[in-house]
């Protein structure tokens, strides 16, 4: 199955009016069920980074990059096999472009690899002088699908008075040591497979046919997009994360900024907005239509973190066919089933 990412136009800017609907009860709002097929709506698990959700099973979801404890991960889809034959190709040409490369380690077989490069350089150059010899260090990883997930880092080794240390390759195997450790207990200890509508019980990270095993308190930043068969009109959207800073406004008293000009402002109003505990973890929620039959509803947990939103035929010209009763009624089936994956 082919994952994409889709980013939403619409932004969030800080109010300067007086919201113009009155705050909802904290308590969920009555569904109109008979609008849709809630079985449908609900009908698989659906896990993201810290958090889960009940969606339709035949769906696409995915995002391109992720933050996880300081490291920063790039996701490419459906990648894994180009990867590996450029890892080994460039092992056997001894460079990788520009770059030399230094190492290349298998650190689980068929699953996790590592490679080591550094800038040809010479070390009397006055940039290596200052800053010391620059490397790049590269884990690969996958999960139970293709997908290619790569963390880049980086390390120096100091110049010795403007010249190449004497030590230098002890001090290189070394690092190159202490960055596999790194790998191995930060990242690749705690990563298990994971299949689609599996919900582990305990504390981590979800990721696409994966999951890494914390604590729980580790900081993590992604933006997952979701996007379901035979539903073109619309997706939803999830991101982690994004945690306010103390003071900023809540979701209740920042604006949707849906463009400019006089008549999409007029043709703008919230469904409804307020209060809104979901599974015990309160929140606020907005929702709102414009031009004509464009909807964008948000729920926002206290903080910031997680921030959930789905939108119907905001990309599209004419905007949805789907009327405002059957919109609501998917956002109120589908929004209550949001809960943390450690229960």
């Amino acid at each position: 199955m082919s994952i994409r990412l889709t980013t939403l136009s619409l932004t969030l800017a800080v109010a300067a009016c007086t919201p113009t609907v009155s705050p909802s009860a904290e308590t969920s709002p009555t569904v109109t069920k008979s609008a849709i097929d809630t079985a449908y709506w609900t009908e698989q698990p659906y896990c993201s980074g810290r958090y889960q959700l009940r969606l339709p099973s035949k769906r696409r979801h995915g995002s391109t990059h992720l933050d996880y404890n300081g490291w920063s991960v790039m996701v490419m889809f459906n990648d894994w096999k180009r990867n590996v034959r450029t890892i080994n190709e460039t092992k056997q040409n001894g460079r990788d472009g520009t770059d030399i490369v230094v190492d290349t380690r298998t650190l689980i077989p068929d699953r996790a690899m590592m490679q080591v490069t550094r800038s040809d350089f010479d070390w009397d150059g006055r940039y290596i002088k200052k800053r010391g010899m620059p490397y790049e260090a590269d884990l690969y990883f996958k999960l139970d699908n293709d997908d290619a997930y790569i963390v880049r880092s980086y390390f120096r080794i100091p110049s010795d008075h403007g010249k190449a240390p004497a030590n230098w390759k002890i001090q290189e195997k070394e690092a190159i040591n202490t960055m596999e450790k790194k790998f191995r207990q930060e990242i690749l200890s705690g990563l298990k497979t994971r299949q689609e509508f599996e919900v582990p019980n305990k504390h981590g990270i979800c990721l696409i046919g994966g999951f890494i095993a914390d604590d729980g308190k580790k900081p993590f930043e992604v933006h997952s997009t979701v996007e379901f068969a035979k539903q073109h009109d619309m997706s939803l959207e999830i991101i982690h994360g994004d945690v306010l800073e103390t003071g900023a406004p809540t979701l209740i008293d920042r604006k949707v900024n849906l463009g400019k000009g006089a008549m999409v402002k007029a043709l703008t109003r919230t469904i409804r907005q307020g209060k809104r505990t979901i599974n015990g973890m309160s929140g606020e929620e907005k929702l709102v239509k414009w031009g004509g039959n464009k909807y964008m509803f948000f729920w926002e947990r206290d903080g910031g973190d997680p921030r959930i939103m789905m939108q119907f035929g905001a990309e599209k010209k004419d905007g949805t066919k789907r009327s405002e009763a059957e919109v609501l009624a998917i956002w109120d089936t589908v929004l209550p089933t949001l809960k943390p994956v450690k229960q």
